[in-house]
């Protein structure tokens, strides 16, 4: 986010608290689905949601993109009722080992993320199949 100014680091940070908020995480999740680094605490996660912007290191960085992307997939999916997105990251499936979507974003780290994102978003799963492909 090094290229966004304050202001704009401000409003994506509001709106990854919304989309998180929205998929009901805890504070603790939501500090370790953000990997943030150990010296904030729940009680920061309020600055966040309207006065200052995500700490700009990698880790959060690409998390932040795949939550974004995450989002974006489930209303791409459910445009006409978004509460379905909601329903369905909170229900099992066998496809997942019987875990929800939002289980696997908590418990597997990033790889979670990316797992639930590729699920959702075929033309993200492409992209990722092809750079690998190249190397």
């Amino acid at each position: 986010m090094s290229k966004v100014s304050p202001e704009q680091a401000v409003q994506i940070s509001s709106s990854i608290m919304d989309i998180m908020d929205n998929w009901k995480l805890s504070g603790n999740d939501i500090l370790n689905v953000l990997a943030l680094p150990k010296k904030f605490k729940v009680r920061h996660l309020g600055q966040f949601r309207t006065a200052q912007g995500f700490p700009d290191l990698p880790q959060v960085n690409e998390r932040v993109s795949h939550i974004f992307g995450i989002a974006n997939a489930l209303r791409t999916s459910y445009p006409t009722n978004p509460q379905m997105g909601n329903f369905w990251l909170n229900q099992r499936s066998r496809r997942f080992q019987n875990r929800s979507p939002i289980q696997i974003i908590i418990e597997d780290d990033l790889e979670g993320l990316v797992r639930i994102r590729k699920h959702l978003d075929c033309s993200y799963d492409w992209h990722t199949d092809a750079l690998a492909a190249q190397a």
